[in-house]
């Protein structure tokens, strides 16, 4: 009972927090919301030894009571997936009505009678209609209803309630200016559409927005969150006077209903040419006929095949985000005929002569026999598809269309066109032609690692090719490797935690990998980067352990040192594809060689050297760009040749500066980094440091014998 108490006293101490510090609704991070209820309810010392799943009973249990605020339409969680929180308006009124631990126990009891309605209402729907019990399909259908209501049915905003915007005005003018707009070759749809847009009034543009956000409603898988957003966002930002995105619509943006694979990508162009034609000819019916036709599903789809047949993904989309009872979640043509054959036992045996009509009728026979609905890509899915079944790819206009978008969904969330190496090459002084390598190993394989000595500039150019591929959506985590480095800190493992009265338990913790690989998986079309730094310095072997296999074979799952560290809170785990590991070795800490052979077989490993291009003559370009009055790049060729260690060898990086370098500049440089760096690689050899390689020394040398300049 003390137990149940304590969760909804910090229950209620988070709902008012988020009152306090956001009452405009703003998102919080739970690290900021958590402290302030463990703070004023302290855990109890059975509230602070770890569950099953190696996290603390307190914790875990004021978060599933979150769960039910949400239910009951009180707080909002991100669908960004970042936690955080955030109060409704109902979760302020709530506060105000509720005293004390009534807070929570009445949130439960809305939530409780809302999930009983919910099952009541896919009873009774069971033999009438299509029905689903998934959230993120229901998610999706609720944003859906509010184009249906507001824009098909009233003509008003989806964005910006009762502005008249799908009118037929707007819908004509901007499929004139739609077809009349020249499109730049090679440019993606986002920057396009702000040249294409730019004529049209902040009322066309956000039509524009709200037909994008009802495109990309029912799409899973191919793209996530941020980039549905940030297509939404491309046609708001052009308005003179930019609305906001609403939550109902948000919140859709994290899931869908379908995988329709590349072609509703690829050809974005050409769907929203389809769905500009279909409203067309919507904006010329008569009110009378615009309800008849979202009150009957044939009519609809007279409305969305009455032009044609082509991009039928596209089409059947739009028949099921208006009329899902009907047309249920499946847009490929193929998958919707292989069903039909494979299941019309279900209703007779017989064809009749609307497909569509059949499909409704085997969804709805099969939901009566198990009693709940039912997922044709799920348990049912081995029944259909077979050895002979369509490709899983349900976008089938690759044949017919010419492409109007570049290709740039992949596993990996980039394709390595994407990245401008001459870009990535004026940022590093490096040569494009090395550049490209390494982005085409790191698309390739997924991981790579730069070495050689310090100096070389290994961190910065990773660090450069790391933002050369952020994308809305995308994570860079950057971490250091070191002697005492385990499997726990890059992971997951067990980590000592005190609770508000001192007491010490053990948490499970999730390290960086674990948590980039969440990251990666809620929005799987974008990179999402790990930055190694020093990954030599780590025992290894130690500190992958069983995760080398993923780097590997990311499509398989495998068990993990720890219960509840897995996908999903299980044990097994598997490594996002899109998730890039970008390694930097320091070699004069650790050759190559010394690597065991399942890291070197399983990274791509480029070197950079001062012997070597691309680093070979990296001043000299430099110098170039910023003249200096001292021979900069000729001493620094000087003190490399004199060094006979190769791995001793000094990097560029202590001269790249954009100011002309003083003699004094130069001596502060030899005395703070250079020569430190050189005795430490000395110690035991009787050299001189000081003597061999001071400044003085090098550039009386370089005036009696200058090296050949470097290209």
């Amino acid at each position: 009972m003390e137990k149940e108490l304590k969760t909804a006293e910090r229950a209620r101490v988070a709902l008012e927090h988020l009152a306090e510090v956001a009452p405009d609704g703003t998102y919080v991070p739970i690290a900021d919301i958590w402290p302030a209820a463990e703070a004023r309810v302290p855990l109890t010392p059975h509230e602070s030894e770890a569950n099953t799943r190696g996290l603390r009973r307190g914790d875990t249990n004021w978060r599933f009571a979150s769960s039910e605020f949400v239910g009951a339409g009180w707080l909002s969680k991100n669908p960004s997936g970042l936690g955080e929180w955030a109060i409704t308006p109902a979760g302020a009124a709530a506060l105000a009505q509720h005293p004390g631990n009534e807070l929570l126990a009445e949130a439960a009891r809305i939530t409780s009678a809302e999930k009983e309605r919910r099952r009541d209402e896919i009873e009774r729907a069971l033999p009438e209609r299509w029905v689903t019990d998934d959230r993120a399909q229901r998610r999706l259908l609720s944003a859906a209803d509010v184009i249906v209501d507001e824009c098909l049915r009233k003509g008003l905003s989806a964005f910006a309630p009762g502005r008249e915007v799908w009118t037929p005005t707007n819908i004509q003018a901007l499929h004139v200016l739609w077809e009349a707009a020249e499109k730049v070759e090679g440019q993606g749809f986002n920057e396009n559409l702000e040249r294409q847009l730019g004529p049209a009034t902040d009322d066309q543009k956000l039509l524009m927005a709200e037909i994008l956000a009802f495109q990309l409603l029912p799409i899973a898988k191919v793209i996530g969150h941020a980039k549905k957003r940030a297509r939404v966002e491309s046609a708001l930002n052009v308005m003179r006077h930019p609305v906001a995105i609403p939550r109902v619509f948000d919140t859709a943006f994290t899931g869908g209903a379908f995988n329709p694979g590349q072609g509703m990508l690829s050809h974005v162009n050409h769907a929203i040419t389809v769905i500009l034609d279909i409203l067309l000819a919507w904006s010329k019916l008569s009110e009378d006929e615009q309800q008849t036709a979202l009150d009957d599903p044939l009519a609809w789809r007279e409305i969305v095949f009455g032009d044609g047949a082509g991009f039928p993904t596209q089409r059947y989309a739009l028949l099921y985000l208006v009329h899902p009872g009907f047309f249920g979640p499946i847009v490929s043509p193929d998958h919707r005929e292989r069903i039909r054959e494979v299941f019309v036992g279900e209703i007779g045996g017989e064809f009749s002569a609307d497909a569509d009509a059949d499909l409704q009728a085997i969804a709805i026979a099969l939901q009566v026999k198990e009693g709940k609905p039912i997922d044709f890509y799920g348990e049912l899915e081995q029944r259909w598809k077979g050895e002979d079944a369509p490709a899983p790819d349900a976008g089938d206009t690759s044949k017919t269309l010419a492409r109007d978008e570049p290709e740039t969904s992949h596993p990996r969330g980039f394709m390595p066109s994407e990245v401008s190496a001459s870009a990535l090459a004026s940022a590093t002084h490096l040569h494009e032609v090395w550049l490209n390598k390494v982005v085409n190993a790191l698309h390739r394989r997924g991981q790579v690692i730069l070495y050689g000595p310090p100096g070389t500039g290994k961190t910065y150019v990773a660090r450069a090719i790391a933002e050369s591929l952020n994308k809305p959506g995308s994570v860079i985590k950057r971490i250091q490797f070191h002697p005492s480095y385990t499997y726990e800190d890059f992971f997951a493992g067990y980590r000592p935690v005190t609770d508000g009265s001192g007491q010490l338990s053990f948490s499970l913790t999730r390290g960086p990998l674990r948590e980039i690989a969440d990251e990666a998986r809620k929005n799987p079309d974008v990179p999402h980067v790990l930055m190694i730094d020093e990954i030599n310095r780590a025992n290894l072997s130690k500190v992958f352990g069983e995760l080398y296999y993923l780097l590997e074979y990311r499509d398989d799952a495998i068990d993990v040192l720890y219960a509840g560290s897995g996908d999903d809170g299980g044990k097994s785990f598997s490594l996002p594809p899109n998730v890039l590991v970008i390694g930097t070795m320091n070699t004069a800490d650790r050759s190559i060689a010394l690597l065991d052979s399942a890291m070197r077989r399983r990274f791509s490993f480029f070197e950079l050297h001062p012997d070597v291009e691309p680093v070979q003559g990296i001043l000299t370009r430099w110098s170039t760009k910023h003249p200096q009055s001292l021979p900069v790049a000729a001493l620094f060729e000087q003190l490399n040749e004199s060094i006979r260690d190769r791995e001793d060898r000094i990097g560029p990086s202590h001269l790249l500066r954009a100011e002309d370098l003083t003699h004094d500049d130069l001596d502060a440089i030899w005395e703070e980094s250079i020569l430190p760096l050189l005795e430490e690689r000395h110690i035991g050899t009787g050299v001189d440091v000081h003597k061999k390689y001071g400044l003085t020394g090098l550039m009386k040398a370089l005036q009696s014998d200058p090296p050949a300049s470097s290209s």
